[in-house]
C-alpha cells in the first residue's frame, strides 16, 4: 500500500473542511439531516476524493442523508472548485462511515459483560 503525500493530505484537508462547510451552509435539501464529514482519502493521481461522512439518526435517516450528498455531489464540486488550488476538481464519492457505529457496539458489548459479571457476582 502506497502511503500518501504531503501533498495529498494537504488537499485532503482541504476538501474536508470545505466540503463541511458546503454541507452545512450551502446544501438546503432537507433529507441531509445532520453530517458530519469524518475523513477524506485523495486518489494519487488526485482524480478522486473519497469522502466519509457520518450521520445522526436510524437506518432511514442515514439513506436520506446518502441521497442528498449523491444528488448533490455536483453541486458541492463545483462549490469546492473556487477553494481548490488544482487545474481540475476531483470526483467526489461519498461513504458512510460506521466507525461510530462499531465503537458503539464494541462499549455495548463491553458494558453488557460488566452487567453479566456483576449479576454473576451477586448471585454467589
Amino acid at each position: 500500500m502506497k502511503t500518501e503525500s504531503i501533498r495529498q493530505r494537504k488537499i485532503a484537508d482541504e476538501i474536508k473542511k470545505k466540503v463541511s462547510q458546503i454541507i452545512d451552509r450551502k446544501l438546503k435539501d432537507p433529507r441531509k439531516g445532520f453530517i458530519t464529514i469524518t475523513n477524506v482519502k485523495i486518489s494519487g493521481d488526485m482524480r478522486i476524493a473519497s469522502i466519509y461522512y457520518s450521520s445522526l439518526g436510524d437506518e432511514e435517516q442515514r439513506k436520506d442523508s446518502k441521497k442528498a450528498l449523491e444528488s448533490a455531489q455536483n453541486f458541492i464540486r463545483s462549490e469546492l472548485a473556487p477553494y481548490l488550488k488544482m487545474r481540475f476538481v476531483p470526483e467526489l464519492r461519498f461513504f458512510y462511515d460506521d466507525t461510530l457505529d462499531y465503537s458503539q457496539h464494541i462499549e455495548d458489548l463491553i458494558r453488557q459483560i460488566h452487567s453479566d459479571e456483576d449479576k454473576n457476582k451477586n448471585e454467589r
